[in-house]
């Protein structure tokens, strides 16, 4: 038994109280083997887990770069794609304004016309 153990029996606490309190202490304290095994499976997990984050890294960037491409493929028809549509969208219109050309020539020649008739016709 130690110093303290008979200092809690000289304040009153009985041998039994005593002797269950060492049995508890000792069961609960961690020794300096336990804390090194600790730390030895603590830095086993550690490295297992730096392993399989490693892994997964490689499989994901794989993964990332294989969605990249396909997204880059995708891009690269759609532009195509609109290329194509912006090409047919611009003829048109520059086949609709060159028939408002003609329209408003045309309207501007009878205007012209109008207005030289009723000068020249008195």
């Amino acid at each position: 038994m130690t110093n303290a153990a008979f200092k809690l029996e000289d304040s009153g606490f009985s041998r039994e109280q005593v002797d269950a309190l060492s049995e508890f202490m000792d069961g609960s304290v961690a020794t300096k083997a336990d804390i090194a095994e600790l730390s030895g499976e603590i830095k086993a997990q550690g490295e297992r887990l730096d392993g399989e984050i490693k892994a997964i890294r490689t499989e994901l960037s794989g993964e990332i770069k294989a969605q990249g491409e396909r997204l880059d493929g995708e891009i690269k028809a759609i532009r195509t794609e609109l290329s194509g549509e912006i090409k047919s969208v611009r003829t048109e219109l520059i086949g609709k304004i060159n028939l408002l050309y003609w329209m408003l020539g045309v309207t501007v020649a009878g205007v012209v016309s109008l207005v030289i008739k009723a000068f020249t016709a008195s």
